[in-house]
């Protein structure tokens, strides 16, 4: 038993020792964290592909659990990673804020999360979109060019994917959502809190805002009609 300690006892700190040898290689590289974000932002259109998947019984169960599990392992990570457990220089990119707050990514994933789960296509996607791309490039004019064309050319932009998502409703219809969640992206980015990341407010601001309006519609006897925009469709339940 003894003998079993001391080899465990070994391996740990061969382990230890080969990962600080990692992050010192990884820290003596020059990295630009300001692109990394940007590159990570545009990668998460990737999760368009969820809605890719056939629309199988079987598919269906991975299409629920599998995201929910990916989001509760970032979680613990993240949970690990606040409590000190395991050192924030190996989550390479956090800002100096979020070293002692909830990661930027953690909330983007939970509006991912939302979008998909409880949302259908039309609002889910053009939100996520406005998440992936359009607050990149609000940031970069933010970067280069200062705060105040960061408001008309988000909004543009946002309003393009809106635009986009809804292009089979009627013409009216299509300006009046794409206003309103360009509208509401752009105040998601533009409007700062502390406890509550604009990765989150980008994509569930308009989120919520297109479901009133929607609501609104229905009741006052508007029909709106649109056709999915990826086939196979929205979540079976």
């Amino acid at each position: 038993m003894k003998k079993f300690t001391e080899q465990l006892e070994e391996t740990r700190k061969k382990i230890t020792n080969q990962l600080d040898e990692t992050r010192k290689k990884i820290n003596s590289y020059s990295f630009d964290a300001h692109w990394y974000r940007r590159v990570c932002h545009a990668f998460g259109a990737c999760f368009l592909f969820y809605y890719m998947l056939p629309d199988v019984d079987w598919i269906n169960i991975i299409k629920f659990w599998v995201p929910l599990f990916i989001f509760v392992f970032a979680v613990i990570l993240e949970i690990l990673r606040l409590k000190g457990v395991i050192h924030s220089e190996y989550f390479f990119g956090l800002r100096m804020y979020e070293k002692k707050r909830v990661g930027s990514y953690l909330f983007f994933g939970l509006a991912v999360i939302i979008l998909v789960y409880f949302f259908p296509q039309q609002i889910a996607i053009p939100c996520i979109l406005c998440g992936c791309l359009a607050d990149p490039i609000m940031g970069e004019v933010r970067y280069r060019f200062g705060k105040n064309y960061v408001y008309v050319f988000g909004f543009l932009v946002c309003m393009i994917f809106f635009m986009v998502s809804w292009y089979t409703a009627d013409l009216w219809v299509l300006f009046l959502v794409s206003i309103v969640g360009a509208s509401g992206a752009v105040l998601g980015e533009v409007r700062k809190f502390w406890w509550l990341d604009d990765d989150f407010m980008i994509q569930i601001v308009p989120a919520v805002l297109l479901l009133i309006l929607l609501f609104v519609l229905t009741n006052i006897g508007v029909s709106i009609s649109f056709k999915n925009i990826i086939y196979p469709g929205d979540m079976p339940w």
